[in-house]
């Protein structure tokens, strides 16, 4: 028994010693095969990292801790490059304009960051997400969906859809308690981008648009928490965590609305038939939208799979309506916290369309400079996609510091910290639209505004986002003026996949005076 024992001990030791030596020896490789990025992040400033985690206990808590630790970053190490562990992934932090460029531009930074991969359950491998390779047919296919000519077909479409939300609106007149602009905002920008691109009317289906945005929000916050989790990398933990949440089908219900707009489309697509407004007049009854191209694109040999159109119509459905929605709520939010600025808008608004209640058209559109700025500068604060992630395919020189950054490194792209540098924007926390004027615009570097990315993969939809925003902030202040008890200082922020007011967006309306304010004095 004694020797039994004695034999049982010496298995013991020698499994244990040979874990201890496999990992020992694991690790002096990967320092080895790393020393490249040692060596980099010793020159760097940057918080506090520990083994497999990395620097996540600096970024756990709620989503208004995450972006409070996330500024606290930049406070702490400023405009030049620093490192970030996100578990043993090293990560650096690009924020002059000039390094941007050198990154958004360079062909070895076209790839999306394996932290992508933590979103795809939501966006699958749409333009957002796709590797490279992928990346690149798609986007040539699609991109002429969204040329000029095509954009002014939207214009019906976005005159209707903002007179309902005007009709809606009216509900809040005379009201003592604010309101969220969110619950009106949000669903419209929603059926904007379900008729224009997929010729699905949301009207009469609004449970559906409603039960999209709910499924939407969770699902953001659910794959940001993983991001900065590391212990929610592998996909069995994160399954599992989804169980314990109760949230196991959130996903799933995401793609509810997606998948009934594609296959009504298909339908009709099979029959020759097409989904349209009420509407007898015979042009617009040939509109074709974005879904029709991507089946058009499948009968010359395009070969997009059912899941291939599944993901581009999740991409567009979000990244045409969630994305607008938040920019404008903060526009008119900040408005009504700068009652002179609001006033100058409504005086360009006034000058371009006049008194009437005619419908504003493309060439409208161009004469509301001043109204771009301040959705410019809105975005300038308040990027929507706060960071874009890119990991390098090889070595890449950056101006700053002189650094060269080595294959394999996660180049965190951060506009709302470029946006902040004082050197590109004085008084970088204050609110002023007159950034945006051609004066200061031509004194700045072109990559110090990146609301929309830049370079290759810059968004496809940018075009679209200012067109359907110029209409809608200037048909909501023809017919409203807009209040607010808050202050600026009091805007919180909260970070999930996106940039958003933690506490909302709280306004009152009034019934505006069709009148410009310097006809008023």
């Amino acid at each position: 028994m004694q020797s039994v024992s004695e034999f049982r001990l010496a298995v013991t030791e020698v499994l244990l010693y040979s874990a201890i030596i496999s990992i020992a020896v694991f690790w002096c490789r990967y320092k080895w095969n790393n020393r490249h990025i040692d060596k980099l992040g010793s020159k760097m400033k940057g918080p506090p990292a520990y083994p497999i985690i990395g620097s996540a206990l600096e970024l756990l808590g709620t989503p208004e801790q995450v972006i409070n630790a996330l500024l606290g970053f930049y406070k702490n190490y400023g405009s030049e490059p620093f490192k970030v562990w996100l578990g043993p992934f090293f990560g650096v932090y690009i924020i002059k304009p000039e390094d941007v460029q050198i990154v958004l531009n360079n062909s070895k930074a076209l790839q999306k960051d394996r932290f992508y991969e933590f979103i795809k359950n939501i966006f699958g491998e749409g333009l957002l997400t796709a590797p490279v390779d992928k990346w690149r047919k798609h986007r040539r296919l699609i991109t002429p969906s969204f040329n000029a000519n095509l954009l002014s077909q939207f214009f019906p479409v976005f005159n209707e859809k903002n007179k309902i939300l005007i009709r809606n609106l009216k509900k809040e007149l005379g009201k003592t308690q604010p309101f969220d602009l969110w619950d009106y905002i949000a669903p419209t920008t929603l059926n904007l981008i379900c008729q224009n691109a997929m010729g699905y009317n949301l009207d009469s289906h609004s449970q559906c648009g409603s039960e999209f945005e709910k499924a939407m929000t969770k699902a953001s916050e659910l794959d940001s928490i993983r991001i900065y989790k590391p212990w929610l990398f592998p996909n069995i933990f994160f399954s599992l965590y989804l169980r314990l949440q109760g949230q196991s089908n959130v996903f799933k219900t995401l793609k509810k609305l997606p998948l009934k707009m594609i296959n009504e489309k298909k339908r009709s697509f099979c029959t020759k038939e097409t989904i349209v407004m009420n509407n007898t007049d015979e042009e617009k009854k040939n509109l074709k939208v974005f879904l029709d191209t991507l089946f058009e694109l499948n009968e010359t040999g395009a070969n997009f799979s059912d899941n291939d159109i599944l993901d581009e119509v999740v991409t567009m459905t979000i990244g045409g309506s969630e994305t607008s929605a938040i920019t404008l709520c903060f526009s008119l939010l900040l408005l009504a916290i700068h009652s002179d600025i609001q006033n100058k808008v409504y005086d360009e608004i006034y000058d371009v369309l006049g008194e009437g209640d005619q419908t504003i058209t493309t060439e409208d559109t161009t004469k509301l400079v001043y109204l771009e700025q301040v959705l410019k500068e809105t975005l300038r604060l308040f990027p929507v996609l706060p960071i874009v992630i890119r990991e390098l395919q090889d070595d890449v020189k950056i101006i700053s510091g002189n650094h060269l950054l080595p294959k394999g490194t996660t180049c965190y792209i951060a506009p709302l910290f470029t946006h902040r540098d004082c050197d590109s924007y004085p008084n970088p926390l204050n609110f002023n639209p007159e950034n945006f004027s051609q004066e200061n615009i031509s004194k700045r570097h072109k990559y110090s505004f990146i609301a929309f990315s830049g370079g290759p993969r810059r968004c496809i939809g940018s075009k679209y986002a200012m067109l359907s925003m110029k209409v809608m902030m200037s048909t909501f202040l023809r017919n409203y003026s807009v209040h607010t008890n808050c202050k600026f200082n009091d805007i919180k922020l909260k970070l999930d996949l996106l940039l958003r007011s933690a506490n909302g967006y709280p306004v009152f309306i009034q019934t505006r005076d069709r009148r410009p304010s310097y006809k008023l004095n």
